[in-house]
């Protein structure tokens, strides 16, 4: 004699894969646009903690001014300091002494669009002086000079967001 499920006991695993798939469903959806928001947050935190204070120390060095006007060569480049997430696309860099040269304001230097991160992000950057070291944040949207000093109601990781 063969054994074998009945028809009833597949239905009811059926049912069950069923239930399983509408509970574990909900949760998974938008995961990968969360996934991109934690990677810019995580290079947002690396560049204030550690990629900006190298930077500064360098514009010091250079003429004791903090300022990354005072960088040359490839010193100039973001991505010496620190690899460009995929979300800013495969050529992404700053130059840092032509995008990130004002000390009263925050420049965008950095734009990830919808097509890669789901929604648009953007990073801006604020130059150092004699007494801080360079200063990043992220805002949701795709920003400008404008927008940022106006309010800070996208700014989502950085100096002075919440």
């Amino acid at each position: 004699m063969k054994k074998a499920f009945t028809m009833i006991e597949l239905i009811f695993v059926i049912v069950i894969l069923g239930i399983l798939a509408a509970v574990a469903l909900p949760k998974f959806i938008g995961v990968a646009g969360q996934a991109h928001e934690a990677n810019l947050k995580s290079f947002v935190g690396t560049l204030n903690r550690s990629a900006g204070p190298t930077i500064w120390s360098k514009a010091i060095a250079e003429n004791g001014t903090g300022s990354v006007t005072a960088l040359k060569g490839t010193d100039q480049n973001l991505s010496t300091y620190v690899d460009i997430p995929k979300e800013f696309g495969d050529n992404a860099d700053v130059n840092l002494t032509n995008d990130c040269n004002n000390s009263n304001a925050y420049n965008p230097i950095l734009v990830a669009g919808k097509s890669v991160a789901g929604k648009d992000y953007t990073v801006v950057c604020e130059n150092g002086d004699s007494t801080h070291s360079l200063r990043f944040r992220l805002y949701e949207g795709n920003v400008t000079a404008t927008d940022i000093n106006e309010t800070n109601t996208s700014c989502i990781a950085g100096p002075g967001c919440q």
